[in-house]
């Protein structure tokens, strides 16, 4: 019995100091610098790590941010993530709900519902990842603003029971739904010198763990 509690315990240390390498080595810790413990301690920096995993497997010319916060009006808001994609740039803005998600793109308000007859009204997120994009916008003036898009990614614990887009390029969807929605992907706008040039412009503004964070302002839209 010792020797097999042993045996578990040299294996449970093997696969720990695997994932710490292998953890080293993702794009998530390089952009970042958050560590494994992080991401297993922390839910707000796992639901990040996973989104840009999923991004990661995006395929054609591509380069992911994270956290970038911008100034707007006197404040700092925060892009949750974007992706520099030879198709486009696109504003992801991550939202953490459990419940039934219902929304429209021209109302002020979401909701979620929970159990017990209980829920949640919080801002359209499609309203908050917009004006992300403008202020985006506003630090690449010499990128075509059709080159945008807008991306509203839930996490995978709610679900949708009416969501209502009527933009081309808008998108909500679920963090799993990801894969499929690259998919429909196409066209290359942007050349592997012009993401790595956007990435360039862009860079100073993202931040990780040693840098102060800045929660995300928004303000709903009247």
């Amino acid at each position: 019995m010792t020797l097999f509690l042993l045996v578990v315990l040299i294996a449970i240390i093997g696969y720990f100091i695997f994932k710490l390498y292998t953890h080293d080595n993702t794009t998530f810790y390089q952009l970042t610098g958050y560590s494994y413990f992080d991401v297993l301690m922390n839910k707000s920096v796992r639901i990040s790590y996973q989104l840009v995993k999923e991004l990661e497997h995006i395929q054609g010319i591509k380069k992911v941010m994270v956290n970038l916060q911008l100034p707007v009006h006197n404040e700092v808001q925060t892009i949750d993530a974007l992706l520099l994609h030879e198709s486009g740039i696109y504003v992801v803005n991550v939202k953490d709900k459990s419940g039934w998600i219902n929304g429209r793109e021209q109302g002020i308000e979401w909701i979620e519902l929970l159990h017990k007859n209980k829920k949640q009204v919080f801002n359209n997120p499609i309203h908050e990842t917009k004006r992300l994009t403008h202020a985006l916008k506003d630090q690449l003036p010499e990128v075509d603003g059709t080159f945008f898009g807008t991306l509203v990614v839930f996490t995978n614990g709610c679900s949708f029971q009416q969501i209502e887009v009527q933009s081309s390029n808008v998108e909500v969807l679920k963090m799993a739904e990801l894969k499929k929605w690259a998919k429909t992907l196409e066209g290359k706008r942007l050349s592997e010198t012009e993401i790595e040039n956007v990435y360039t412009a862009l860079e100073a503004f993202m931040h990780g763990k040693n840098t102060t964070l800045h929660s995300k302002t928004t303000t709903p839209t009247k």
